[in-house]
């Protein structure tokens, strides 16, 4: 009898249960940890490039400001040629709210300045990226009174479909 209670309480080999108990409850924590750094990473990227495009669209927007309001149009041609031959363009005009409205368009304006482009691409952004870049002025009537709008949408030419990656409005008065 003594010896079964000696064999009992003998704890040889417990180490190694408590060892690999160990191991596996750090495993599990670390793989958890892991799955966290990728996601964040990918956040992270996501909103680096969401903070580029976001820059370029305010740019775009911050050109037309300095503009006297009779200035602020695009160039006539190139609207005409990104409407025939430019399917994301036309789409993007297609879904702007509200419809029916027509490009303003500006006489002056020449095919080489930023601000008379509809389509830009290739454009750089703070990441060291090229985006496309896609402006729409529009006159909206509000009451007796006429706002012309400019939207500036940014998509990523690299990644596939092109997607939308941020779209930004500004709204200028004669007054």
């Amino acid at each position: 009898m003594r010896t079964m209670l000696t064999r009992l309480r003998d704890e040889r080999g417990q180490g190694i249960i408590e060892l690999i108990v160990a191991m596996v409850v750090i495993t599990v924590a670390v793989l958890a940890l892991m799955a966290s750094y990728d996601e964040a990473f990918v956040s992270l990227h996501k909103s680096a490039r969401t903070t580029a495009a976001a820059t370029l669209a305010e740019t775009q927007l911050e050109l037309y400001g300095a503009l006297p309001y009779a200035s602020i149009g695009l160039s006539s041609s190139l609207v005409t040629t990104a409407k025939a031959s430019d399917a994301y363009y036309s789409t993007d005009e297609t879904a702007l709210t509200p419809s029916g409205t027509t490009e303003v368009t500006n006489g002056s304006c020449t095919t080489t300045v930023a601000q008379c482009m509809p389509v830009q691409t290739s454009v750089t952004g703070s990441d060291n990226k090229n985006y496309r870049v896609e402006t729409f002025i529009r006159d909206i009537a509000s009451g007796s009174a006429t706002e012309r709008t400019v939207t500036v949408i940014v998509r990523d030419p690299n990644t596939s479909g092109t997607p939308k990656i941020y779209t930004a409005t500004a709204a200028f008065d004669q007054g």
